[in-house]
Protein backbone atom coordinates (compact mmCIF):
# COMPACT_ATOMS: atom_id res chain seq x y z
CA UNK A 1 0.00 0.00 0.00
CA UNK A 2 2.55 2.17 0.91
CA UNK A 3 4.41 1.52 -2.40
CA UNK A 4 1.64 2.36 -4.45
CA UNK A 5 1.22 5.91 -2.53
CA UNK A 6 5.17 6.50 -3.63
CA UNK A 7 5.26 5.82 -6.63
CA UNK A 8 1.55 8.19 -6.91
CA UNK A 9 3.83 10.80 -5.44
CA UNK A 10 6.74 10.12 -7.40
CA UNK A 11 4.83 10.43 -10.69
CA UNK A 12 3.33 13.67 -9.57
CA UNK A 13 6.67 15.03 -8.38
CA UNK A 14 8.20 14.23 -11.96
CA UNK A 15 5.16 15.83 -14.27
CA UNK A 16 5.87 18.85 -12.18
CA UNK A 17 9.37 18.61 -12.51
CA UNK A 18 9.41 18.22 -16.11
CA UNK A 19 6.26 20.92 -16.52
CA UNK A 20 8.42 23.84 -14.78
CA UNK A 21 11.75 22.78 -16.53
CA UNK A 22 9.56 23.36 -20.12
CA UNK A 23 7.34 26.43 -19.04
CA UNK A 24 8.04 29.96 -20.34
CA UNK A 25 9.75 32.40 -17.77
CA UNK A 26 7.84 35.37 -16.56
CA UNK A 27 8.84 38.68 -18.02
CA UNK A 28 7.89 42.18 -16.50
CA UNK A 29 8.47 43.54 -19.91
CA UNK A 30 5.39 44.76 -21.55
CA UNK A 31 3.65 42.76 -23.83
CA UNK A 32 3.87 43.97 -27.71
CA UNK A 33 0.74 45.73 -28.81
CA UNK A 34 -1.21 43.34 -31.00
CA UNK A 35 -2.34 45.19 -34.62
CA UNK A 36 -5.91 45.67 -34.84
CA UNK A 37 -8.29 45.41 -38.09
CA UNK A 38 -11.14 47.43 -38.49
CA UNK A 39 -14.26 45.56 -38.98
CA UNK A 40 -15.26 45.73 -42.78
CA UNK A 41 -18.80 44.94 -43.89
CA UNK A 42 -22.00 44.76 -42.08
CA UNK A 43 -23.45 43.82 -38.95
CA UNK A 44 -26.33 40.93 -39.06
CA UNK A 45 -28.29 40.53 -35.85
CA UNK A 46 -30.67 37.14 -35.53
CA UNK A 47 -32.89 36.09 -33.49
CA UNK A 48 -33.49 31.96 -33.03
CA UNK A 49 -36.86 30.94 -32.13
CA UNK A 50 -36.80 27.33 -31.08
CA UNK A 51 -40.35 24.94 -32.05
CA UNK A 52 -39.44 21.88 -30.94
CA UNK A 53 -37.28 19.60 -33.34
CA UNK A 54 -37.24 22.91 -35.90
CA UNK A 55 -36.35 26.53 -35.51
CA UNK A 56 -36.89 29.83 -37.01
CA UNK A 57 -34.48 32.07 -37.70
CA UNK A 58 -35.05 36.33 -38.11
CA UNK A 59 -32.33 38.32 -39.37
CA UNK A 60 -31.77 42.27 -39.92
Amino acid sequence: MITKATQAIAAAALALTIGALFAPAASAAPASPVPTNDALGSVTVCLNIPLGPASISFCI
